[in-house]
């Protein structure tokens, strides 16, 4: 097996480049969204969270030659140090834990004699690279404000140079910097401007800075735009013995002369290079790029994986997984473009978006966050520009917007910006949609078709209930959860389409948090799903519930109607019900029966099959979780493996829980021998949906009993009364539910 049971993996995108920098050997480090990105001039490699770093989202990188140590700031304010020769991480807290200060982002990071300068949200903390302790902090420079913000740093010739939100201070690093008066600031006090500065640099008696959209130059005397780079606004500078290197958006400048990078956009460069031959850069969807200066040409090296660390909407078809990017925008045109859909197939990453497909960049396709699969297509939706209808086998590509269908938006915003909020399929050939808020806000397709058929809002609800989510059941029932037009919930729509040609035979039910009337928790309705059951459960923004007869809910009185909250196998537990006040994201059935529940900021709870336990909690204090915003979750039933997106990214956790088995056979029992002092776990494979697995010494005696749902289940290795079992060879017997299936295996158990 690829993972065992109850180990996690991490899926991360390492084409962001954030930082960049090289050792004494050459090699290149750059800190990216995903960890950081180790290239040596022939391979590359990555150090992730499952290596020890505190984070995914490294924000800034520097190298101490002396110890062969790399620094990494990351937004929160920690630093990891990892020795580059044996991989050990050590955290430095100290900014962390800072309590004057809300913001502690550690935007650059500078090693310069035996010491780390670093550029925070809140002004310059210097740190010794030797026991990792803070030496000093300038969080004043000059009458640059106390606590502004630095966003780079540089030193030349025992001058610190500070690019702020306020302006450029520079200060001698043989005064005590930490004194305000020995810094000089340059802001709109004495010529320079009170705008954010992002790069700054300091070379033969010229100071280069540059804000958001325009570059600046200073000769000792007086600030003046830049001209040398016409209008490409520079993102970092660089020197080396004879000239400036710049890097802009778009463009590469050595001295005057201007590089143009096409679709690749650059981020930062490899600080002090020296050697003209080949100038090395980050990129912000590319990795690492190169120049061969002597050759006039560019290469990249771009590490394998999903093209950003951003994931949405995730859905499996078999094995395949497929999923989107994220809703949100950037507020940056060229940072959207790369906001597509990825399709995971066989261990390998497909990335599909603006950047490698013309007809997504020609359609401006972006910001997906909804999947769905046929039998023949996939299926995506974005937030303003409609569907995309992929083809399985031959990766052909139809986009459906307000230009070539019926798909509208919403009347008071933008009928012309579908948001397609509810994507799903029924019957494997039958796919809906919901446009948010839209005038006509339910749409159906059989797949292949090349327009939609659109439905008004049904009779059940009122005028400022607006569609937004959508989930079918197995009884063909849409489930549609609805908004005010401020974005507050109104409750859920169940809506029997009946022949989906003909709208005048559809009938629905709108339930809200009224005891009669639906008994919702909450009336933001975040999550909906349907387990082995066939029960239907709702998460919502103030905990969960469920209908144990969906079927009977259009046309059904109030006892038909209300949903049963989850109650609390504890009898001594606060509340009676349980997870009463989690904040629902997401939810996933596996095949256990057991909910996988996602939450806003308290990670993952997985429930047993009527939801009266807790099984097990994820949160980035108890396990590799990477963070406990929860984005979607769905499961591999086939691997068992369970995916998880994540505001910081992709993440897997291997379950127990696999596909049952239609007829059982030879039962694979692992691991075997199983060794007390080794394992804590056996598994037991090849099971029928329902069976009673029993342990049985080779003369007969019963040691163990329990029931198992899915193909695969485990056991501790301990018989009734919870004692170890004497060393020998034991038999597993499983026997369905039904009586009708039996599968048998044998463990050979080490005391």
């Amino acid at each position: 097996m690829a993972q065992s049971p109850g180990t996690w993996k991490i899926y991360p995108s390492l084409r962001t480049i954030n930082d960049i920098v090289s050792d004494q050997e050459n090699n290149i480090w750059a800190a990216t969204q995903g960890g950081i990105l180790k290239y040596d001039r022939l391979n590359i490699s990555q150090f992730t969270t499952q290596d020890g770093l505190s984070r995914p989202d490294s924000r800034s990188i520097t190298y101490d030659p002396l110890r062969q140590q790399l620094f990494i700031g990351y937004v929160n304010g920690l630093i990891d140090v990892v020795n580059t020769g044996n991989e050990t991480v050590t955290v430095i807290e100290d900014i962390e834990r800072a309590s004057n200060f809300t913001s502690k982002g550690v935007n650059d990071l500078l090693y310069y004699q035996n010491r780390v300068y670093a550029a925070t949200d809140f002004g310059i903390v210097v740190i010794n690279a030797d026991e990792y302790f803070v030496i000093e902090s300038y969080l004043q420079l000059g009458d640059i404000s106390r606590g502004t913000a630095i966003r780079d740093i540089y030193i030349n010739n025992d001058s610190l140079y500070a690019a702020t939100a306020a302006g450029v201070g520079v200060g001698s690093l043989a005064d005590d910097l930490s004194v305000n008066n020995n810094w000089i600031s340059y802001n709109a006090a004495n010529g320079f401007e009170d705008r954010l500065v992002e790069a700054v640099i300091n070379y033969d008696g010229l100071t280069y800075a540059s804000t958001s959209d325009a570059n600046f130059v200073f000769d000792g005397n007086t600030w003046t735009l830049n001209a040398n780079y016409g209008s490409s606004v520079i993102r970092d500078y660089q020197i080396n013995d004879t000239l400036v290197i710049a890097l802009a958006e778009s463009e590469l400048f050595i001295g005057d002369n201007a590089i143009g990078l096409g679709l690749n956009r650059g981020t930062v460069l490899v600080p002090d290079q020296n050697d003209l031959d080949e100038i090395t850069f980050g990129t912000l969807n590319n990795g690492i790029g190169n120049y061969d200066n002597e050759g006039s040409a560019f290469s990249y090296i771009t590490p394998a994986g999903p093209f950003l660390n951003l994931f949405a909407g995730l859905n499996f078809d078999g094995e395949t997984l497929i999923s989107g990017s994220t809703q949100r925008s950037s507020l940056n045109f060229r940072t959207d473009q790369a906001r597509g859909y990825y399709i995971y197939r066989d261990q390998e990453w497909y990335n599909f978006n603006q950047l490698n497909v013309p007809l997504l960049r020609q359609t401006n396709f972006r910001q997906v966050f909804r999947t769905a699969e046929t039998d023949n297509y996939y299926y995506f939706g974005s937030w303003g520009q409609g569907i995309v209808r992929h083809d399985k086998v031959t990766d052909e590509i139809v986009v459906f917007n307000e230009a070539n269908s019926t798909l509208r938006g919403w009347p008071a915003d933008s009928e012309t910006f579908p948001v397609m909020s509810g994507l799903q399929a029924e019957n494997r050939n039958e796919i809906w949609a919901v446009s948010r808020f839209g005038g006509t806000p339910l749409y159906y397709q059989q797949e292949g078709d090349e327009d939609w058929l659109a439905f008004n809002k049904d009779a059940a609800v009122s005028n400022s209930d607006e569609y937004f989510g959508l989930f079918i059941d197995s009884n063909g029932f849409k489930w549609i959860s609805l908004q005010s037009t401020t974005n507050s919930g109104t409750g859920l729509l169940v809506l029997d389409t009946g022949n989906p040609s003909d709208p005048s035979d559809d009938r629905g039910e709108k339930l809200t948090s009224s005891p009669g009337d639906g008994n919702l928790p909450n009336e933001q309705v975040k999550a909906i799903i349907e387990d082995l059951n066939n029960e239907v459960w709702i998460g919502t923004e103030r905990g969960i519930a469920r209908f144990i007869f969906p079927d009977l809910i259009v046309g059904g009185g109030p006892n038909e109607k209300s949903a049963q909250w989850l109650i609390n196998a504890d009898t001594c537990a606060t509340s009676r019900f349980l997870l009463r006040d989690i904040n629902v994201s997401t939810m996933a059935v596996n095949e256990a029966n057991e909910k996988w529940v996602g939450s806003v900021n308290q990670g993952i709870y997985v429930l047993n099959e009527d939801g009266s336990e807790i099984i097990m909690r994820f949160t980035e204090e108890n396990s590799p979780l990477i963070s406990d915003n929860i984005q979607s979750i769905a499961i591999n039933d086939i691997s068992g493996e369970v995916f998880i997106a994540t505001d910081q990214g992709l993440q897997s956790y291997q379950g127990v829980s696999i596909r049952a088995e239609n007829k059982m056979k030879d039962l694979k029992v692992y691991p075997n021998p199983f060794n007390y002092s080794m394992n804590d776990q056996i598994f037991i494979e090849g099971l029928s949906p329902s069976t009673t697995i029993r342990i049985l010494s080779v003369d007969g005696n019963v040691f163990n009993e329990f029931p198992a749902q899915g193909g695969r289940t485990s056991w501790d290795g301990r018989d009734f009364n919870g004692n170890r079992l004497a060393s020998g060879v034991y038999f597993v017997v499983a026997l369905s539910d039904d009586g009708e299936e039996k599968g048998i295996g044998k463990v050979v158990i080490i005391r």
